[in-house]
């Protein structure tokens, strides 16, 4: 206390060790107080007085919290406009210029008139500020503070008044190894298949002793010591608290119930896929696998190990979209620029291809097959299908989809199952609609969580299945709908390829920074 005015800081600081990798939140306050008992008069009331001189507190110092390498005078000017006033809008904090030295400093004024002699107004840090500076043994954190012009508010009050407040400082616990470990493995997994289990475990850096705690997403504790072992049947969120003293951390980590399992066998034989292509598996009468990637048609007895089947002569030179299908007697791939659409058919005897081009355009192009005689053609455009005859080289009889007024469509696919075509497309609205095309166009709304990304397939194996980045589930079930399942992950400017297998299992190729990955969903 100085000459009735006290300017009252935290008696510690907490800081990280290592603030570029752990991030703490610092709680900091700083309540500015008048005490009667130092004054001869209860109050009084004076007016501004001096011009543009407002009772002002200068607090210089606060660039020793922040490392000499960072933009010190801006980190500064953060940390003061993460303040706020508690109950008391005639009182401002902020980043201003000190007169005595021209440098940069903490200011806190007020516009009041009048004061009582046993004011308080408190500034309450109000988000996670990081403390940057690596603080060593033996290091101190002083601030000057100067209190000007505070004796035309209160009487007995010295008209300068300066004084220099030391602070201690400490380092918080911090979380270095929280995740989700199966059982043999040194790294963190996100996901765990189906029924299975895992370890939640932890380890905790500190100086000082701290207390830990595990919640689950119900906000229970769960466990206060690692390792937390539990069956991961659904999502599960666990936050973990981590605590020293007056200063807590805490993070979160999310594991996922999937039914993707990785195979151990690794495909060979295929080049990557790039973003311009759809690229589905297909098994013919439960013997081979077959799989289109520009230009070329692959086949597998094993759906391991790829060989080149044919070439597709007929393919279109540039392109911004294509897709492939297979039925009983034919095979086919779409391609799509922006002036045409180029429909190539392989014939199965001789291993050739033949083409037509036709001059329409769109945003992407399926072909549906399981009609006997004349294929049909899907376009894809933002605010509608549209379902074609392919008849002479010209497209005709268009049946059409539109989009919902509020919504722009996002992904779509079809599926040729025997005698019966299926269409699906995701849309903006977070809405699936899937149509079954020889039942007069009779449709499926789903419903869900978020949209994806435009990834989308329509798969056969023991029923049809829509198949979206984070869910996959039958047409014919809503309630799966809602059973949202880990993807897993691919690399940039690729697609995975994804088809049924066997009636019981989807398989998936995804192509990542290590190479070619192999992934089952088994049911």
């Amino acid at each position: 206390m100085t000459g009735g005015i006290d300017v009252r800081l935290p008696e510690k600081i907490f800081v990280s060790q290592y603030p570029d990798i752990y991030l703490v939140k610092s709680d900091f306050s700083i309540t500015i107080t008048g005490d009667v008992s130092a004054l001869k008069k209860e109050s009084m009331r004076t007016g501004v007085g001096k011009g543009e001189e407002y009772p002002t507190i200068y607090m210089k110092g606060f660039e020793q919290l922040f490392d000499a390498e960072d933009d010190r005078n801006d980190r500064v000017a953060a940390f003061c406009n993460l303040f706020h006033v508690n109950g008391d809008k005639d009182w401002e904090i902020g980043y201003g210029i000190c007169p005595d030295t021209g440098k940069g400093c903490m200011v806190i004024t007020t516009t009041k008139d009048f004061l009582e002699p046993d004011f308080s107004v408190t500034f309450q840090l109000s988000d996670k500020c990081v403390f940057t500076k690596r603080f060593v043994p033996g290091d101190t954190i002083k601030l000057d503070v100067c209190i000007c012009h505070f004796d035309e508010l209160l009487c007995g009050v010295e008209e300068r008044i300066e004084y220099t407040r030391s602070l201690a400082w400490e380092y918080t616990a911090y979380i270095e190894r929280f995740g989700a470990y199966v059982s043999g493995s040194e790294n963190p997994v996100t996901v765990v298949h189906k029924g299975g289990d895992c370890d939640i475990s932890w380890r905790i850096c500190q100086d000082a002793k701290a207390s830990t705690f595990l919640y689950d997403e119900n906000g229970a504790v769960v466990a206060n010591l690692p390792p937390y072992h539990v069956k991961i049947d659904r999502e599960r969120k666990f936050t973990l608290l981590a605590y020293n003293n007056a200063c807590a951390v805490q993070q979160s980590v999310v594991v996922y119930r999937t039914l993707w399992d990785k195979a151990k066998a690794v495909p060979t034989g295929l080049p990557g896929t790039d973003e311009k292509g759809r690229f589905k598996i297909y098994q013919d009468n439960g013997e081979q696998y077959y799989l289109y990637i520009h230009p070329t048609l692959y086949v597998s007895d094993d759906c391991v190990t790829w060989e080149t089947y044919a070439e597709n002569t007929a393919a279109a030179s540039g392109y911004t979209f294509y897709s492939s299908t297979l039925s009983e007697d034919k095979f086919c791939v779409c391609y799509l620029d922006d002036s045409k659409l180029t429909y190539c058919e392989m014939d199965w005897n001789s291993k050739t291809w033949s083409g037509k081009v036709i001059a329409r355009t769109a945003l992407a192009a399926y072909a549906l097959l399981s009609d006997p005689g004349n294929p049909r053609i899907v376009l894809v455009f933002q605010d509608v299908m549209a379902v074609y005859e392919l008849k002479g080289g010209a497209l005709m009889n268009g049946q059409y989809m539109n989009v919902p007024a509020d919504a722009r469509l996002v992904a779509a696919d079809v599926l040729a199952d025997g005698k019966r075509s299926y269409l699906a497309f995701s849309c903006s609205n977070n809405k699936v609609y899937f149509y079954d095309l020889d039942d007069d166009f009779r449709d499926n709304i789903f419903e869900c969580l978020e949209t994806p990304d435009d990834n989308l397939w329509l798969v056969k194996s023991n029923a049809v299945y829509i198949v979206l980045n984070g869910y996959a589930f039958e047409v014919c079930d809503r309630e799966k709908f809602m059973d949202v399942h880990y993807f897993p992950g691919f690399m940039k400017r690729t697609r995975p390829a994804i088809g049924g297998v066997d009636g019981e299992e989807i398989r998936g190729f995804f192509w990542t920074e290590e190479g070619t990955e192999s992934w089952h969903y088994k049911f």
